[in-house]
């Protein structure tokens, strides 16, 4: 059991890059059934805090079977249990994740819902990922170093707190940058932390690549049904701020997602044809804001929205604010 504990905490460590460390508890006052079968640990994630069940039976566990022996211990908050075996069958797996119960192999797959992270490791990261095109997130947290944004060293907590991502996704963008050799990821106890080539242009070049528009979807809205408090300028819009191109005719402006939906919800109509008082609203594959400079998107994000484009002036104007930033 022992054993299992410290691959425990240092997988969680590794995956997340928070400190984990699992504390035994009294079991005196459990009845003997459920002794024999598992062993309870107070698992200290971070500020967070489990309960994590070691199995001293995985051949005969039984996810319906667990749930009601749990039930049996009243200082146990079922929102807060986790699981913890060195190999559960896949059909166990799958009945765990669809009943929300959490769970961790360490070394192989780890699922805390409460904790918004699920993983299932390559070998314990001695496999490459191969990487065709980045993540949202993975872009994000690059297009943030390349805005002078990141000093040093930085760890996926850091950056979930700068980006509003999870740290379970600032994890999975690490390892993205460091297979395309883009980032340096190392260990510092239990902490990883990635660190960047100094030159700017060299890691932005070599993404290029494996770097797509933020832009999902582009609709026509009526400027005054909405807050434009809630968006920052883009498209031709913005690249007019930073280059010598003429001003856009049709206003463009960006948000998340998250906030066209919200915007629906208020009634926001898309409108089909171009009217006076209208303007262009991009809606973003991942939040405009967490990078954006002034009242407008980041000059990295608007170049890869506006690279296809034919029209000369375009290209050059790009080529003039790329100049600026790299």
């Amino acid at each position: 059991m022992d054993k299992l504990r410290k691959k425990l905490e240092q997988y969680v460590s590794e995956v997340t890059g928070l400190d984990a460390i699992a504390i035994p508890t009294d079991g005196g006052h459990l009845p003997y059934f459920i002794s024999r079968q598992y062993g309870l640990y107070r698992l200290e994630i971070s500020n967070t805090t489990l309960t994590a069940v070691f199995l001293k039976e995985e051949e005969s566990f039984k996810p319906l079977q667990f749930v009601k022996h749990m039930q049996q211990i009243p200082s146990i908050d079922m929102e807060t249990i986790c699981i913890v075996a060195a190999s559960l069958p896949t059909y166990v797996r799958k009945r765990l994740i669809e009943r929300r119960i959490a769970f961790v192999m360490p070394g192989t797959q780890m699922y805390l819902p409460m904790l918004g992270m699920e993983l299932r490791s390559r070998a314990w990261r001695n496999q490459p990922v191969n990487v065709k095109h980045f993540s949202p997130a993975t872009q994000v947290v690059l297009i943030h170093w390349l805005l002078g944004r990141v000093n040093g060293p930085v760890t996926p907590l850091e950056l979930s707190r700068h980006l509003r991502y999870s740290t379970m996704s600032m994890t999975r963008a690490l390892d993205e940058l460091e297979s395309t050799q883009l980032g340096s990821v190392e260990r510092y106890g239990k902490r990883r932390m990635i660190t960047f080539q100094k030159d700017r242009k060299i890691v932005w070049e070599g993404a290029l690549p494996r770097l797509r528009t933020s832009v999902t979807k582009t609709v026509r809205v009526s400027m005054r049904e909405w807050d434009r408090k809630a968006a920052l300028v883009a498209g031709l819009s913005a690249l007019s701020i930073r280059s010598m191109l003429n001003e856009s005719e049709i206003p463009e402006y960006a948000v998340s997602r998250d906030e066209w939906k919200r915007m629906q919800k208020e009634s926001i109509e898309e409108i089909p044809i171009e009217e006076p008082g209208t303007c262009s609203l991009q809606i973003w594959r991942y939040d405009p804001k967490v990078l954006a400079v002034d009242r407008s998107v980041d000059p990295f994000s608007l170049y890869l929205s506006l690279r296809d484009q034919s029209d000369e002036r375009v290209e050059m104007a790009l080529e003039e604010m790329m100049r600026l930033y790299l």
